[in-house]
């Protein structure tokens, strides 16, 4: 029984690993059903209203509070459909989906007593007490909002703030472990909201909105409400929700192989959606915004992951082997480079008849030098202090590789 634990331990701890973003579908383009009106955030996967009873189209329950999941699948739906509809004509920041939030409301008017929208969403595994999460999501207001505010903010719990009796009512008692202090009134360019918080260890689920009453609310007025039918709200569009670890790096996966004669595409890094990265080749952006996709170069490529953690920037790379039926790495066989870290200069052994060739943390070519001899020593003093990818090109065609450190 004790083994069958510690086994069953090792797996859970290995997929709390492998999603880096622990945001389930955090650029909302899983969905059970395209929504086609109003108040459907719960036909996308992971993600529902603070009324987790309400079920569209059960309208039994009041559509106060309850999210708008707007998708590109709805075309040109006049209520949901993406870019074009009546309340905006914007395009998802990736994608092909997100979420339309009510976020504010002014109080005196009666006519909508429950006007607050809280999009709630489930984490991969419950967050570790004391560690740091970096918490980021997207906002743009919506042309035809009356009121731009600050304060929306995100708040993780363990779920007693799932509520079938007042979803829409301002939740005062909640208090954000993240949020956005300034007032957000663009309406072209998406604005990030972005913090830190340690982790108490029982939240399992992260919920978005604005949790503060009218009297703490910071708003001005942007709009005229001529032929608004009185709507006196605020409307934002939410989208690329991530929490990662404070401390995680970038991990682009391990190095692939496309053998001789082989057509195939092969996945690069994973497979967890949206994520904050960058993808380089040569030094030159290809991808952003994804933990992985496929690739199908046509020669040897090396493609470089940049991941930002609230600005800790790191990178790694993988190699793509085009046309090759081996791939030798510094581990197993006899060539050797050393030392690392290193100073000035680089030894390399066993090598002879090669070429070695070092790229920065960008795919850049920083040095190319021909081995002549089976203990020779390259000056490396003109580059910058960094990590840098070695690969030695052998004379039998064996590609061998490794990291060095400046």
């Amino acid at each position: 029984m004790r083994a069958l634990f510690i086994i069953v331990l090792i797996f859970n701890c290995f997929l709390c690993e492998a999603q880096v973003n622990l945001v389930r579908n955090p650029s909302f383009e899983q969905y059970s059903v395209c929504p086609d009106d109003w108040d459907e955030l719960k036909y996308s996967n992971d993600w529902m209203s603070l009324d987790s009873a309400w079920s569209p189209p059960d309208w039994s329950h009041l559509p106060w509070g309850v999210p708008d999941l707007c998708h590109i699948c709805a075309g040109s739906n006049p209520f949901v459909g993406i870019p074009y509809n009546l309340a905006f004509n914007h395009f998802a920041r990736t994608g092909g989906g997100m979420v339309q939030l009510q976020t504010f409301f002014d109080e005196a008017d009666v006519t909508f007593p429950q006007a607050r929208d809280y999009m709630q969403g489930h984490l991969s595994h419950t967050l570790i007490s004391g560690l740091s999460y970096c918490v980021t999501f997207f906002v743009l207001l919506e042309p035809t909002t009356y009121f731009a505010h600050n304060n929306i903010g995100a708040y993780f719990d363990d779920g007693t703030i799932d509520t079938t009796l007042n979803p829409g009512k301002v939740q005062v008692h909640c208090t954000p472990q993240v949020i956005g202090t300034s007032i957000i009134s663009d309406t072209v360019n998406w604005i990030k909201i972005q913090g830190t918080f340690v982790a108490e260890g029982n939240e399992r689920l992260i919920n978005i909105g604005n949790f503060t009453d009218k009297a703490h609310t910071s708003y001005i007025v942007v709009k005229d409400t001529v032929g608004l039918g009185g709507y006196l709200g605020s409307l934002y569009l939410v989208d690329d929700v991530s929490v990662i670890k404070s401390d995680a790096v970038a991990d682009a996966g391990p190095n692939r192989v496309i053998p001789v004669g082989s057509p195939d595409s092969v996945w690069i890094g994973d497979s967890s959606g949206y994520l904050p990265t960058c993808w380089y080749v040569n030094g030159v952006m290809i991808d952003s915004n994804t933990a992985g996709f496929k690739v199908h170069p046509d020669t040897t490529t090396r493609y470089v992951m940049s991941l930002d953690v609230c600005g800790h920037i790191t990178y790694d790379t993988v190699i793509v082997w085009r046309g090759v039926n081996t791939v030798g790495t510094a581990s197993t066989g006899a060539v050797n480079i050393y030392p690392s870290p290193a100073v000035d200069a680089l030894t390399v052994e066993h090598a002879a008849g090669s070429t070695l060739e070092l790229y920065d943390v960008v795919g850049r070519l920083a040095l190319s030098s021909r081995i002549m001899t089976d203990r020779e020593t390259l000056s490396i003093f003109h580059l910058l202090p960094g990590v840098y990818t070695a690969l030695i090109r052998m004379q039998s065609g064996k590609r061998v590789f490794m990291k060095v450190v400046k």
